[in-house]
C-alpha cells in the first residue's frame, strides 16, 4: 500500500502565512461596520413633525380668491351723476337736465366673493343758472325764480356687493349703497323779471333775467308777487339751511339702489370697477381703481 505523498513545504508555509492577513482583514470589516453603526446612532433623528410646509407659490397672475379667505383693497373712486330734466319736471316745470361729479377714496372688504366697500366721497353739485316755474301755474313772472347750485355734500357711504364670476379674470357685480352726506356753499334763489334781453328762455318764447332790486308789483320782483313770501329774493339771494329756517338741506342722504357693473382682476394686486345705479340724486355711472393688499403667505 503506497503512503500518501506528502504535501510541498511552500504550499503549508503560504497557508500558514495567509492565516493572519485573513484574521486581520476581517478584523478590520468589523471595526468599519462598528465604526459606521456608531456614527449611524450618533447622527440625531430629525423630528418629522417640525418640518415646515413648502411656503404657498407667488403668481400674481393667478387670480383666484380662496374660500373663506379676506381680501382687502385701498382705491379712488370717480362717479358722474345725471338728473334728466323729466326728473326735475316731476316737482317743477322748466329746468334743464344737470350732469355732477363726485369723487372719493374707497376701502374694499372682501371674502367669498362679498364685496363691503367703505368710501368717503366729495360731490360737487354745481348748476349755473337755471330757470324753474311752479309746477301747473300760469306762465306770469311771479311764478319763475331763478336757482344757481354752488353746493357741495361730503358723503360717508357703503356698497353692498354680490359678484357671479363670468371669466377668470371679470365678475358680475349687483348689490346697493347707503350713506349720509353733510350740505354745506351756496344756494342762490332769486326771483325774475321778464326781460327781452334776458338770459333765461322759456318755453313759451319768454325771456326773464335776476331782480337785482324790489320792484313795484306785477314785475316778479315784489313780495306781493309770490306766495307765502317773507323774504325779498332779489340780488343773488341765498337760500338758508334747515338750521336757520330756510329750504337749503344740512344733510342728504345716499341711497343707491339698484347698483349694477363689472369687475376686472388682471393681477393679484389690482382691481378696476364699472358700475352704474340709480341714487336720489338720479342715474350715475362710476369707474374705481383699488390696490390689492394681499402678500405671499409662508
Amino acid at each position: 500500500m503506497r503512503s500518501p505523498t506528502p504535501l510541498p513545504f511552500s504550499i503549508v508555509a503560504a497557508a500558514l502565512l495567509a492565516l493572519p492577513a485573513t484574521a486581520l482583514a476581517q478584523s478590520n470589516d468589523k471595526a468599519d461596520d462598528s465604526d459606521a453603526s456608531d456614527t449611524k446612532e450618533s447622527e440625531p433623528k430629525k423630528d418629522l413633525s417640525t418640518v415646515e410646509p413648502p411656503a404657498e407659490k407667488w403668481d400674481i397672475y393667478d387670480v383666484e380668491e380662496v374660500p373663506g379667505r379676506s381680501y382687502f383693497f385701498v382705491g379712488l373712486r370717480y362717479r358722474g351723476n345725471v338728473v334728466p330734466q323729466f326728473m326735475l319736471n316731476l316737482f317743477v316745470d322748466q329746468g334743464k337736465t344737470i350732469y355732477t361729479n363726485m369723487i372719493g377714496a374707497e376701502f374694499d372688504l372682501r371674502k367669498d366673493g362679498f364685496s363691503l366697500v367703505p368710501a368717503l366721497s366729495y360731490h360737487e353739485l354745481g348748476t349755473g343758472d337755471i330757470l324753474f316755474k311752479q309746477k301747473g301755474t300760469p306762465n306770469i313772472a311771479g311764478n319763475y325764480s331763478l336757482v344757481n347750485s354752488g353746493m357741495k355734500i361730503v358723503y360717508a357711504s357703503v356698497d353692498l356687493l354680490w359678484s357671479t364670476k363670468l371669466s377668470k379674470n371679470v365678475e358680475f357685480e349687483y348689490g346697493a349703497g347707503f350713506g349720509l352726506g353733510a350740505v354745506f356753499g351756496d344756494l342762490e334763489n332769486s326771483w325774475v323779471t321778464e326781460d327781452p334781453n334776458g338770459q333765461l328762455a322759456a318755453s313759451t318764447g319768454k325771456r326773464y333775467s335776476r331782480c337785482n332790486a324790489v320792484g313795484p308789483p306785477g314785475t316778479g320782483c315784489n313780495r306781493a308777487d309770490h306766495q307765502n313770501s317773507e323774504e325779498d329774493k332779489v340780488n343773488g339771494y341765498q337760500e338758508k339751511s334747515w338750521f336757520s329756517g330756510g329750504s337749503k338741506p344740512a344733510i342728504f342722504p345716499w341711497i343707491s339702489v339698484p347698483q349694477i357693473g363689472l369687475r376686472f382682476k388682471p393681477i393679484k394686486q389690482f382691481v378696476a370697477r364699472l358700475g352704474v345705479g340709480f341714487a336720489l340724486t338720479g342715474f350715475w355711472f362710476g369707474l374705481s381703481g383699488q390696490y390689492g393688499l394681499e402678500k405671499p403667505r409662508d
